[in-house]
């Protein structure tokens, strides 16, 4: 089978403009959201999410898969077709994978699968909207870009994971100092974007959970006030 990941998917941050300023970033944002987590089982997907930790949760073990091999990783496998049973899985670390893949919406339900009821899923991606993505339009600028295959909005990313099934519990953005090599210059950005235009930064990160509602409506009960207007059974035999 063909893998959903492209052939220029990145094998280690330091691949990427300013990549280690950004995993700092990014490990800094999991160590406040990872005591939260909790279970048995945590799949990181690709080696940017090899690279992070969630030391700090509560889930007893990780492994790693990838869908090209490099070092470190626990089994070869294509996102789309998990090699899991369905349910089987805690929590799920996805660093730019979907950015790098063909098919992000298929990897996305195959990830819904595997995941347990009310289990995580942890998504990292390029912003679209940032100084970054808006310079894709530029044909001047796209040669200075990182060979990223697409860049999904969150916005959009965000709908597909609620038509999945999941609720968003938490979202940042990342990247407003230099981030990139093609930022454009200005500590201005540092102190001033997160503060009032957060969207515009290089990078987003969402903490979703997977959510079961039942398809059954619940009867609506009879309400008491009218229940208490039927007369009795004794005035009924008067």
């Amino acid at each position: 089978m063909k893998s959903a990941s492209t052939p220029q998917v990145p094998d280690s941050w330091r691949r990427l403009p300013r990549g280690g300023q950004l995993a700092e970033q990014l490990q800094q944002r999991l160590d406040e959201w990872a005591p939260g987590l909790f279970g048995f089982n945590l799949l990181k997907i690709d080696a940017l999410g090899a690279a992070l930790s969630l030391d700090k949760s509560r889930i007893r073990q990780s492994v790693v898969m990838g869908q090209r091999p490099f070092e470190g990783m626990d089994l070869l496998a294509d996102a789309t077709a998990m090699p899991f049973a369905p349910g089987s899985l805690d929590a799920c670390l996805l660093a730019h994978v979907l950015d790098y893949s063909d098919h992000p919406h298929a990897i996305l339900r195959e990830t819904e699968i595997a995941l347990r009821d009310d289990g995580w899923l942890i998504l990292t991606g390029f912003n679209p909207y940032s100084s970054a993505g808006l310079a894709c339009a530029l044909p001047a600028l796209r040669r200075r870009l990182p060979s990223w295959h697409r860049m999904l909005a969150p916005g959009r990313l965000e709908d597909w994971l609620k038509l999945l099934g999941f609720e968003v519990v938490a979202r940042d953005y990342l990247g407003f100092t230099r981030v990139m090599q093609f930022a454009l210059p200005g500590q201005w950005r540092g102190r001033l974007c997160p503060r009032f235009c957060p969207s515009l930064a290089a990078v987003y990160v969402l903490l979703a959970r997977k959510r079961r509602f039942p398809l059954t409506p619940v009867r609506e009960l009879k309400p008491v006030r009218s229940a208490l207007t039927q007369p009795g059974m004794a005035r009924q035999r008067e």
